[in-house]
């Protein structure tokens, strides 16, 4: 793969493919991410911008084991996992009124936290950012393959937390309907004009307000990562069990939430009498309580995986991916 000497040699498509393949592990997700790398002035730039990227850093965290697995004598928590209604209500009012500010101050920032996301970045930052969705979809077709859903051209699919639209435009892409859903008022104002920008009339977007709706639209497939972190355990629990009754018979969820954080405790009441400057929160649910939840929802797990959405190394974050049980699903 080396060049020497001046003038820089330009790189070659099967140089960038090699460079995903060293770097990241993997081939590249699509041609049009082989020939944007194209335009590196020669090697040298091509392996600093692999380098650079979140998805080398964060395997290289994985690899070494800097993300601090935690031990299996950890004590348990003491945190409240179901609400009344009425605290329930309560919790969506403050995560509603924090992250409609979050979107209005820094919508991008908000999804990402990488400073390249913060307000008054170049196009090409901006760039990088929605191809990050297709990039966490084309790992997620890899999830779905693993457990025989191959291909989502007919497929239906829910994703809630949308933001301004990363993944759900990149779903729409390869779906047949998306439906995506976010509590933030300002961050669905840039994900329906992202939309309407970019022509995609299959996917609809709806806000949720102080009351989750009892069911999401039936779906062939349920997707969220980094959203139900934010939100108090009491309203994960409920937001999992929706997202699950949601789900066609042999449909499937992935969905991650952190099921440890070192020294956390929640009390519902206690929390929503506190408080909150206008902030993301770091939260979790227990895993025993999860895996309760797919049970009471007719749910078969099959795979947990541990990941690093959180970036905490005294925390556990999963992945889980779910299917309904045949005559158990959404109609």
């Amino acid at each position: 793969m080396a060049h020497s000497g001046n003038p820089r040699v330009p790189v070659s498509s099967d140089e960038v493919r090699w460079a995903y393949r060293l770097f990241l592990g993997r081939e590249p997700e699509c041609e049009a991410v082989v020939a944007e790398k194209l335009a590196c002035a020669d090697l040298r730039q091509l392996c600093d911008v692999f380098l650079a990227s979140a998805e080398f850093r964060e395997g290289l965290r994985m690899r070494t084991g800097r993300r601090g697995s935690l031990p299996l004598n950890v004590p348990g928590l003491a945190v409240d996992t179901e609400g009344t209604r009425e605290q329930l209500a309560g919790s969506l009012r403050k995560i509603r009124a924090a992250w409609s500010h979050l979107g209005a101050a820094e919508p991008h920032f908000s999804v990402l936290t990488q400073r390249e996301y913060l307000s008054g970045q170049r196009d090409g930052e901006l760039k990088a950012f929605w191809e990050s969705g297709e990039r966490d979809v084309w790992v997620l077709e890899r999830i779905l393959e693993r457990h025989g859903m191959v291909g989502l051209s007919g497929a239906t699919c829910v994703e809630y937390g949308c933001g301004v639209g990363r993944v759900a435009l990149a779903l729409a892409a390869k779906c047949a309907q998306v439906h995506a859903y976010d509590i933030s008022p300002t961050h669905l104002g840039q994900a329906r004009a992202r939309a309407a920008q970019l022509a995609a009339a299959n996917v609809r977007f709806h806000e949720t307000t102080e009351r989750l709706p009892d069911a999401l639209e039936p779906c062939d497939l349920f997707y969220s990562r980094i959203v139900f972190q934010h939100n108090p355990p009491i309203l994960i629990a409920e937001l999992i069990r929706t997202a699950l009754r949601s789900l066609r018979p042999g449909a499937i969820a992935v969905f991650q939430v952190p099921t440890y954080i070192s020294g956390y405790r929640f009390e519902a009441q206690r929390w929503l009498e506190a408080d909150h400057a206008f902030e993301m929160q770091a939260h979790c649910l227990p895993q025993w309580k999860v895996f309760r939840l797919i049970e009471e929802c007719a749910g078969i797990v099959l795979e947990v995986r541990e990941d690093d959405a959180v970036g905490r190394g005294d925390s556990l974050s999963n992945v889980f991916v779910v299917r309904r049980k045949p005559g158990g699903g959404a109609e």
